[in-house]
């Protein structure tokens, strides 16, 4: 059962231990090697400009307050969101570039193109409802 990291660290403080499988950090592993596009404030607060993104936040009762920047990703609660931008995406997955912008959810990890990306893509605009409808709601 996959947790956030603020599960993890309400059950830490009660003193209760967790243990993670090495399937799980070999994912972290491999997701620390990926050259995802580095979150911060300020890119939380650019993303705020975009409609697509807020649309995300209230279908899923989440306000910005409840969104925190990391330094790879955004920690929504629900998930961690991370962005791969084009160049990096095309090298990661070895794939032709149109079939490497692809979005997937690993153990409430959401992984997709920059919402720039997305935004100007119908294709990727369903393919990011269905994800988070199928697999964090």
């Amino acid at each position: 059962m996959a947790i956030t990291t603020q599960q993890f660290e309400q059950l830490s403080e009660m003193g209760i231990s967790l243990w993670q499988s090495r399937a799980a950090d070999n994912i972290d592993t491999k997701a620390k090697k990926n050259n995802y596009i580095a979150q911060s404030q300020q890119s939380l607060t650019t993303l705020t400009e975009q409609t697509l993104f807020t649309d995300i936040l209230r279908c899923l009762n989440l306000t910005l307050g409840e969104v925190k920047a990391q330094d790879d990703h955004l920690d929504v609660g629900l998930f961690n969101w991370y962005f791969v931008d084009k160049e990096n995406d095309n090298e990661l997955n070895g794939k032709s570039m149109q079939k490497a912008q692809t979005i997937n959810c690993i153990n409430n990890k959401l992984i997709s193109p920059s919402i720039d990306i997305i935004a100007q893509s119908t294709q990727l605009k369903k393919q990011l409802w269905h994800t988070i409808a199928n697999n964090l709601m």
